[in-house]
């Protein structure tokens, strides 16, 4: 599996979820987190998706992915 194939989903996910968050606490810390987080997942998956169409690597997702990682798995 390419990353792509799990990073613009899970943006997808981020976005949704920061809005129902919205819709059922009228927070819009949450939607403004999860709609940052999942658009920039988006763009690092497409960055990565159209890097992969021309056979390169793209080290821009590449760096963009593994921050989110380890801001979501390693918190301060």
């Amino acid at each position: 599996m390419h990353d792509f194939c799990f990073t613009i989903p899970y943006g997808m996910l981020l976005i949704g979820g920061g809005f129902i968050g919205y819709m059922k606490k009228g927070s819009i810390t949450s939607f403004a987190g999860g709609a940052g987080t999942g658009l920039l997942l988006i763009l690092a998956g497409y960055i990565s998706l159209k890097a992969f169409e021309k056979k390169k690597n793209s080290t821009i997702a590449m760096v963009l992915q593994t921050g989110f990682f380890f801001a979501n798995f390693f918190p301060f």
